[in-house]
Parts: structure tokens; C-alpha cells; sequence
């Protein structure tokens, strides 16, 4: 961000050339966002402090929940013993812990935490607030080689199984969550007080608001030797999801005593756009498996392990599909608890997502929540 720049560059305008041009440019743009950070704002409910800069160090705990499912015609794939088989991979994170930090200027900052106990993964944060307006953004990396999975349906009672899956490579999860809001009380009511702690709520208040967003997953288990769970997934081996959505709430603040403030916020949306990517495979395996379905004299065991026969191709037929879905509603719901003495602040706040897909047979959600826990300083 070129305002950080300012911090780094001396008073240079006595030596000529680019540079002094540059910072004076800089200083421009601090001078604009200082600007606009107390721009329409009523000083009796919200203060913008003196020192513009906060430095946060983060602790993060948080969990993520990939479920998916599909029914498979086992028939084809074993024997006609089998029927209609519900096939279910659940990855289920341990609840995680990451540790980072955030670096800001009147609100518009970045953040990078990485994992130090649970999923292997790394959050990376981006964001900028102003008086009535706020866009954020999340992006959440992790994998995993041991999925839960859970067999159920038409099937010979001895193979109904609920358990762990070894997978010889991770199924590697990727979430982009992108949010913005405009607030129709922005002179009263700070969102930015609660979460970057760039101004200060001196007083109650609430707002209506609206807001927008824009949410990306891949889930992709299509690296390496993975044919066995790909074929299981009917052939589907990586998955992209799209989602948009608008939606409208009311947010509160409030400031039972100097210096706290608990700010609550609720907003039912619409995902008005649903987009779904689905990837499919085949194998050797696959292969090998509905030969000896359908001849049970097929002289090579299909069991029998080979390396060469794990490895994946795309499908002949159809390689890539793409589903439009529905339109359907939910929930986003936060909670922040903010302390403030002097050029110090504490924060504790707490979110919650769930985002679901569906095409044919396969279906599936992802619930993400996590709790962030901070202390900041004022520069």
C-alpha cells in the first residue's frame, strides 16, 4: 500500500528528483484518508485517534467442515450384491490455532497468520473501512490425507463402514470469502470500531446496512494416486464453487461503559449466483473394477495393488461439467467485544459460514467458523 510508504521515506524533499515527489504523494494520500476517516462523522458517538496506525497481533482459533456426498450404483463398480451406496467424505479440521499479525493505516490494512497447532493451513487477510463503508477480505488454505468417510445404502451388511481413509496425497481446500457493506447511520455508528479499532465508539448506536459477497472454494483431490476415492465420488475429482449474494441487516454497538464495546450484527442473504465446477477421472482402477462386475471370471484381481493402476486421466466423456444452481438464503452473524485504554485495545470476535452445493448425486457443504483474539497498538 503506498501510504506505508510514508512511514519508511525520510523528509527528502530538499534533495530533488523522484523522490520528494513520491513522498509527497504519500502524504497526500494519508492526508485523504485522515480525511475521510472522520468525514460525516458525529465526534459526540465516534473519535478518530491521533496516532493512524495500528499494529495487531492476532491469535485465531477456528474450524472448517467439508462434507460431501454422493450415491454411487456400487452394482457397477463390485458385484450384484450391491445396490445404491451413499458414499460421504467428511474432512473435519481439529480445531486449529494460528498466530499472526495485522498491520493497518485509518483501516485499510493487511494481515498473514499462519498455523502453529491443528490443520496444516495459512490465513491471509485484506482490508479496508471508512466512515459507512467496509470490504474485507479472507482467504483460508488447508489439506488433509486422512478424510472421515461413511458407507451406508444397498449393500451386503459386512461392508458398511465408518471410518478414516488414507489417501496416498491430501485433499488440498482453498476458500476466498470477499465482503463488503454500506451502512446508512455511518454518522453515529462505526463497523471499523469493532473490527480494526481504526476509530473510536464513544456512544451507542445501530445502522441498517446492505451488504454484498463473493465466495470461491476449490476442493481438489485430483494430485497423484487418488483414483480409489475419485472413483467412489462418482469420478468427480475436484470441485470449484462460485457464490454471490446480497443481503440486508442491522448492526449494533454498544458502549455500556467507557472505553468497551460489544457490537453485534445480523444479515439475511440471498445467493442469487451458484456456480459449481466439477472435474471427473478415470483410472485403471475404474476400469478394472467394472470389468469384474460384469464378469466375474475376469482372470486380473482388480484388488491386486499396482501403482500404474491409481493413476488418473480425464474422463473421455464429458471432463469438466458446469452446474448452475438455485437461488437459496442464509445467515451472517458476527459478534465483537473491543477494549480501549489508551494507545492499547483488546478484541475478541466471532463468525460463522456455511456454504452448500449440489449437482446430480453429489452434494455437499462447507462450514467455516473461527474466533479471532487480538491485542493493538496505536502508532
Amino acid at each position: 500500500m503506498v501510504f506505508m510508504l510514508g512511514a519508511c521515506l525520510p523528509s527528502a524533499a530538499a534533495e530533488g528528483g523522484v523522490l520528494p515527489s513520491v513522498v509527497g504523494f504519500v502524504r497526500k494520500v494519508g492526508r485523504f484518508i485522515d480525511t475521510m476517516a472522520v468525514s460525516g462523522v458525529d465526534p459526540n458517538y465516534i473519535v478518530s485517534p491521533k496516532k493512524p496506525w495500528q499494529v495487531i497481533l492476532q491469535g485465531n482459533v477456528n474450524q472448517s467442515d467439508v462434507k460431501m456426498n454422493t450415491v454411487i450404483n456400487a452394482k457397477l463398480l463390485f458385484d450384484e450384491n450391491w445396490g445404491n451406496v451413499n458414499w460421504e467424505s467428511r474432512i473435519k479440521t481439529d480445531i486449529s490455532s494460528y498466530v499472526g499479525v495485522w498491520a493497518g493505516y485509518r483501516g485499510y490494512g493487511i494481515g498473514y497468520s499462519r498455523n502453529v497447532g491443528g490443520d496444516k493451513g495459512s490465513l491471509f487477510k485484506l482490508g479496508a473501512t471508512g466512515g459507512s463503508y467496509g470490504v474485507n477480505l479472507r482467504i483460508h488454505n488447508f489439506e488433509t490425507d486422512e478424510p472421515t468417510v461413511k458407507l451406508t445404502g444397498e449393500l451386503p451388511s459386512t461392508e458398511e463402514y465408518n471410518g478414516n481413509f488414507l489417501l496416498f496425497d491430501p485433499i488440498k481446500v482453498r476458500t476466498l470469502t470477499l465482503d463488503g457493506y454500506y451502512l446508512f447511520n455511518g454518522k453515529r455508528f462505526s463497523y471499523a470500531a469493532a473490527y480494526d479499532q481504526s476509530v473510536i465508539q464513544k456512544r451507542s448506536a445501530g445502522s441498517l446496512m446492505v451488504g454484498a459477497m463473493y465466495y470461491h472454494s476449490t476442493i481438489a483431490y485430483d494430485q497423484g494416486f487418488n483414483a480409489d476415492l475419485i472413483m467412489l465420488m462418482n469420478d468427480v475429482g475436484k470441485m470449484k464453487q462460485y457464490q454471490v449474494s446480497v443481503g440486508a441487516g442491522y448492526a449494533y454497538n454498544l458502549v455500556p461503559c467507557k472505553g468497551l464495546l460489544v457490537s453485534g450484527m445480523v444479515m439475511p442473504m440471498l445467493v442469487f449466483h451458484n456456480r459449481l465446477d466439477l472435474w471427473r477421472y478415470d483410472s485403471k482402477l475404474r476400469e478394472k473394477a467394472i470389468e469384474a462386475a460384469k464378469n466375474p471370471s475376469y482372470e486380473e484381481d482388480y484388488e491386486d495393488f499396482d501403482f500404474d493402476d491409481y493413476v488418473i486421466y480425464p474422463m473421455k466423456d464429458r471432463p469438466k461439467v458446469t452446474q448452475h444452481s438455485k437461488m437459496m438464503p442464509f445467515i451472517d452473524a458476527r459478534l465483537s467485544i473491543t477494549y480501549n485504554i489508551g494507545n492499547w485495545f483488546f478484541n475478541a470476535s466471532g463468525l460463522l459460514y456455511e456454504f452448500r452445493y449440489s449437482h446430480d448425486s453429489n452434494k455437499g457443504r462447507l462450514v467455516d467458523w473461527y474466533v479471532n483474539a487480538s491485542v493493538g497498538l496505536r502508532l
